[in-house]
């Protein structure tokens, strides 16, 4: 069998919703800061809302390209929506391992107005997000995700 060889050009980025809680507002962030700032032309963000009412275009890019999910906290429903949907989680980068191993603490943080603990939080996901899109885009994890 011939081995696909062309590179993966783009990837979807899927945060999580999070409502009622800070994790949404921050994941949020992070999927513009890739989509809009870091990467443009080179990823497209899929709305979970949409994802959940089946709107096409969000299927689309759950089957066409590979997911990389921002999940916000334990129950990872970002995941569990793409998966759902049908579609197949290439990366997963996960805000509590961030924010545990960058010793942040969100204590005082209010999703209406987010403050400098959410800010760092945000740039140190942004950054761990961004290293995941690169191997995606230039690296190893393109023969990864041929192979799925």
């Amino acid at each position: 069998m011939k081995e696909n060889t062309q590179p993966i050009r783009k990837v979807a980025v899927t945060p999580c919703v999070g409502v009622g809680q800070i994790y949404g507002p921050i994941t949020r962030e992070v999927g513009y800061n890739l989509v809009e700032d870091l990467y443009p032309g080179q990823t497209k963000l899929v709305c979970m809302p949409a994802l959940a009412a089946e709107v096409i275009e969000d299927l689309d890019f759950i089957e066409d390209y590979p997911v990389i999910v921002l999940n916000g906290c334990k129950d990872r429903c970002a995941t569990k929506v793409v998966e759902q949907k049908g579609g197949k989680v290439a990366a997963d980068v996960y805000l509590p391992d961030i924010l545990k191993s960058e010793r942040i603490s969100l204590a005082g943080e209010t999703r209406r107005r987010l403050g400098p603990k959410c800010e760092l939080a945000i740039e140190k996901m942004t950054e761990k997000a961004s290293a995941v899109i690169d191997e995606f885009l230039h690296g190893k994890a393109q023969d990864d995700a041929r192979a799925n």
